[in-house]
Order: C-alpha cells, then structure tokens, then sequence
C-alpha cells in the first residue's frame, strides 16, 4: 500500500513538473546580468555545465520552481535562475536588428568565440543586420549573404524600423567636416582605388553612403567619391538635430592630470586608443555619464574621464598661458640647436646620435617633459593639427620624404621659415629651409603638442 503511494505521488509530481514546463515552451529569454551560470539541473547544488552573457538570446523549453530549461546553441540543454532573465513571447529579439560597429576593425569569425577562424572584416560606423545571439557574440549578415560571428563588445545594437530603409540609412543625407588639411577623394572605398579629387580641413561634405569605415560623398560637380571616414566628422543634416551631448558641444577643455587614457566608450571598461597629457586642450563634442567625447588630433572621437579635465567656453583664450607656452617652444628651441652636428643613425634617440622622430622623441622628453610617440608616422597621429601658415616655434613639422604621400619624416619647426631636423643616414642633425620647392612638395601637416 505504501508502496503505491509513493509510486502515485512521483507520477503527480511529474506530471506537474511537466505541465510547468509545457506552459513556457516556444518562449526567449534574455540574460540582464553578466555572467549567468547553466547548470545540469534546476538549482545551485547542480553543476555548472556552460555560461551565458548578458545580451544573449535564448530559448526557453521549460520552467521548474524559479528555474527555466534552457536550449544552447550547441543543440544541449541547461538551467539558469529566472532571476537573470527577461521573458519573452517569441524568438525575435535579436533577429531584424540592425547595430552598428564601434570599433576601428572587428574580425568576422565562422563561430561564436575567438577560437573560431576569421572570415571577414568589418569597420568603425559599418551598419551589421544581426539575425542571431549566442554567449556574448552576434550572428551578422554579411554584405555577400554569408553570415559570420562577432563580438557584441563591439556592437551598438538598435532596432530595424520600418524606415531603415539601407544599410547606409544611418550616414545618408547626413553632412560631414572634414578634419585634416588635405583628404583625397578616390573612386573606391579604399587605398587602392584611384584619386579623382581633394577636400580640405573644414570643408563640408554631403554623405551619401558608406562601406568599411569609408564614406561616399557628393561632389560640387555631381560626381560622388568615397574618403576615409578618420577624417570626417559626422553630424545629422536636420535643422535642429537635438541630442543629450548639446550641452557640452563646441567647448574646450584643459587636460588636469599628467596623462589621461582616451578610450573607445564612456568607461573603464572600454580600450584606450590613445592619451592625452597634462596641458592639452581637447575638443568636447558629447558627453555621457561623467565622461567627456573628445575629437583628437587625427579627426577620429574618443573619451575621457571629466575628473581630469576643466571645461572653459571655446571662446577666448587666456593670457597666462600664452608666457607658459613661449616659454616651453623656446626650451624645445634651444635644446633642438644643441643637438645640431650630431650624427643621423636609423633608431638612435640621443643623446649623441639621432634619426628623425629619435631627435623629436629626445628634444620634448627632456625639454618640456612631453613623451611622444617613438615614430614619425605615431606622432603625427597626436598633437593638434595647425596650418602652415600658423606655424609656431615648438610645433612639428611631417613630411613624405619616399614619394608615398605617407609621413616618413618628422623637423621641429624653429621659426622663421627653418626646422631642425636628423635628415637621413651619412648626415648630420642640421637646420633647414622649410620653403624650398623640395620640403614644399613634401610637407603634408604640422602638429602642436604645447
């Protein structure tokens, strides 16, 4: 007799545990916590079998005293805590998204996770359709109809409306400045293809498409081209485009720390891309959640931390500065002269001999205690650009010097039409006339860094 009651109590409970379970079926979840352990079964004391990631997609088989039975995309099935999750109706949260990449290149993989092989590449501003999600990586849509696996770090996700009428719906009838001195325009989105045109420092440009980080703009004659979107600064054509970063747009701000990380989003728990160091004035477009978006030197946004920077109207400038400032360019100025006589070898930086960006590198380390980049071609990439005609003693001067329309060389302009300079091997640190036809046709730009 006990014997059956036993046996008719477990067939209740399994058949409850069932009908529990058919009640959530062809149901989604989405994680909202970190990291969400999946256990073999419907409790903490079961053992951890997988992990799921916040953002994540995924279908719900059944459900049991808090818990939900879980299909992974390796086709097995776990437990993770409904405490954790965001109930859904159906399988369409992530699929028919549209997100748009936030990194300069973001590798296209053949699974979910970096142990898979690369397939493809995608870029800063390229608009992804996601048609999937699995432990923190999204399954895209590439432009050739294959699909591929990214990282969702990478990923600003949005919805597809019914008016995202192109993949270029988000940089169309959209007008852009151009932030370095010269941009060629080129028949194709990249390096390889032809120049047809120029545009300069300030112009302004009317995007119509974009692809790979490049961006497709219409001409004054008609015609259209493509430029690297590094150098465009882009911004909504609308009257009155209002956003949450209106407040802080167009003012200046003075770097208060030694050196200040800029990274890739509003937070420590994004990349640095690059610094900033005590002194410099940085260009405030945005700002969100105690961070400040910055524009640098080379035309591309990052962000920054506002503890570390004292905001100031972009109007005016103050004269105590101005004495601080003529005093470094002459400090950089004499210790340059000294080194003049001393002998150019390829990766010298001093104090005896020098090549070219080994001289700059020594000259403002040990005069005005600025640390640069080791390489010509780095530090171009920092320091705020200035006109030819603005040159000020202090300021370095870049060139392409091979015929490659690349910087390859680096002069620390002294004034009045000269730079010092280690021109190439067999040579001597010298000054030199930056107005002749030779430096003339190879100057490309001009940074300041005091």
């Amino acid at each position: 007799m006990n014997k059956k009651v036993i046996m008719s109590l477990g067939l209740s409970a399994a058949a409850l545990s069932l009908s529990t379970i058919d009640a959530s079926a062809a149901q989604t979840a989405i994680v909202t916590t970190s990291v969400l352990n999946v256990r073999t079964g419907a409790g903490t004391n079961y053992s951890i079998m997988s992990k799921v990631y916040k953002g994540d997609t995924l279908e719900v088989i059944g459900s049991l005293n808090g818990w939900y039975n879980i299909k992974l995309s390796n086709g097995k099935t776990g437990w993770v805590s409904g405490d954790y999750l965001s109930i859904s109706g159906s399988s369409t949260n992530t699929e028919s998204k549209k997100g748009t990449v936030t990194t300069d290149t973001l590798n296209v993989r053949s699974g979910a996770g970096t142990s898979y092989s690369i397939i493809s590449k995608v870029y800063k501003g390229d608009t992804v359709n996601i048609v999937g999600s699995s432990n923190g990586w999204y399954k895209i849509e590439l432009s050739s109809g294959k699909t591929g696996w990214v990282s969702g770090d990478y990923v600003s996700v949005g919805s597809s409306s019914d008016n995202s009428s192109s993949d270029n719906a988000t940089t169309e009838n959209k007008k852009g400045t151009v932030t370095t001195d010269t941009l060629n325009v080129r028949s194709g989105a990249g390096t390889s293809y032809s120049i047809i045109s120029k545009v300069h420092k300030g112009d302004t440009v009317n995007i119509v498409g974009s692809s790979n980080g490049w961006y497709k703009i219409e001409l004054s004659s008609g015609k259209t081209g493509w430029v690297s979107g590094d150098y465009v600064s882009v911004g909504s054509s609308s009257d009155n485009s209002s956003s949450d970063n209106t407040t802080t747009e167009n003012k200046k701000g003075t770097v208060t720390t030694d050196t200040l990380n800029v990274r890739s989003g509003a937070g420590t728990s994004y990349s640095i891309i690059s610094k900033v160091h005590k002194g410099d004035t940085v260009n405030i477009v945005g700002s969100s959640n105690g961070w400040y978006k910055i524009e640098l030197s080379s035309g591309k946004t990052g962000w920054v931390s506002s503890d570390y920077v004292s905001i100031g109207s972009s109007s005016g400038s103050s004269n105590g500065s101005s004495s601080a400032t003529t005093n470094k360019a002459q400090a950089i100025v004499d210790l340059a002269t000294k080194q003049i006589g001393k002998p150019y070898v390829w990766g010298a930086e001093g104090p005896s001999t020098f090549d070219c960006s080994g001289l700059t590198y020594y000259v403002f380390k040990n005069a005005v205690g600025i640390s640069l980049p080791r390489t010509s071609t780095e530090q171009s990439k920092t320091g705020t650009t200035v006109s030819k005609s603005n040159l000020q003693p202090g300021d370095l001067i870049f060139s392409s010097t091979n015929g490659t329309g690349n910087v390859s060389h680096v002069g620390i302009y002294i004034g009045n039409n000269e730079m010092i300079h280690a021109p190439k091997p067999g040579d001597v640190v010298k000054k030199t006339k930056i107005n002749n036809s030779y430096w003339e046709n190879a100057y490309l730009w001009a940074k300041r860094y005091i």
